[in-house]
C-alpha cells in the first residue's frame, strides 16, 4: 500500500470508533474513496455540520442543536413527572428504542469513579439533575445508570442529595 498521509491519518481516526480496527478501517476508506460524490462528499459535509451545529444540552446533558431549544428538557408541551437518568447518550437511545418509558431523561455524562480525584464530579450534570428535580416538580426518579462499580458508585452519591431535597420538601 502506498504511503499517503491523510489516508494513515484517517486510518488511525476511523480505528478510533467502536468495533472498528484498522483493517475495517481501510475497508470503509476504500468505500468511501471509490464513491467519493455518493458517499464521501455528502459525509464530510454532513460531519461538518454536525460539529458546527451540535452540542450538548447543559441542562439535560441530551445533544441538541444549537439553532433549537432542547426537545428534552425545554420543550414546554411535555409535562411529565418521572426523570430517568442514565451515564450516557446511547443508554437514552437505547431506552427510548424501547419505547418503555415515558419522561424526561437525564443524561450524566459519565459515572463518579471510586478512585477519581474529582475532576470528573465537575464534569457530571449531577448539580443539573436536582435543580430539574426541583423545578420541575418531578415525583420519580429513576437511576439507570450500569451495573459496573462506577454506575453503582453513581448511584450511591446521588441518591442522598435526592432524597434529601424530597424530605424537606413541603407536601402541604
Amino acid at each position: 500500500m502506498q504511503n499517503l498521509p491523510e489516508i494513515d491519518n484517517l486510518i488511525k481516526l476511523i480505528s478510533k470508533l467502536p468495533g472498528l480496527g484498522p483493517k475495517s478501517a481501510k475497508r470503509i476508506i476504500l468505500k468511501m474513496i471509490n464513491n467519493r460524490q455518493e458517499i464521501l462528499k455528502p459525509l464530510s459535509n454532513n460531519l461538518s455540520d454536525v460539529f458546527k451545529n451540535i452540542e450538548r444540552c447543559r441542562i439535560c446533558g441530551t445533544l441538541k442543536s444549537n439553532n433549537n431549544p432542547c426537545n428534552n428538557c425545554e420543550d414546554k408541551n411535555k409535562k411529565y413527572s418521572k426523570i430517568c437518568v442514565v451515564e450516557n447518550i446511547s443508554d437514552q437511545w437505547a431506552i427510548e428504542s424501547s419505547s418503555i418509558f415515558q419522561g424526561y431523561y437525564h443524561i450524566l455524562g459519565g459515572t463518579i469513579s471510586d478512585n477519581s480525584n474529582g475532576n470528573n464530579r465537575e464534569n457530571l450534570l449531577i448539580n443539573s439533575l436536582i435543580e430539574r428535580i426541583k423545578n420541575d416538580n418531578i415525583e420519580e426518579v429513576i437511576l439507570a445508570t450500569s451495573a459496573t462499580v462506577e454506575g453503582q458508585t453513581t448511584n450511591f452519591k446521588i441518591s442522598p442529595r435526592i432524597t434529601g431535597w424530597w424530605r424537606n420538601r413541603d407536601f402541604r
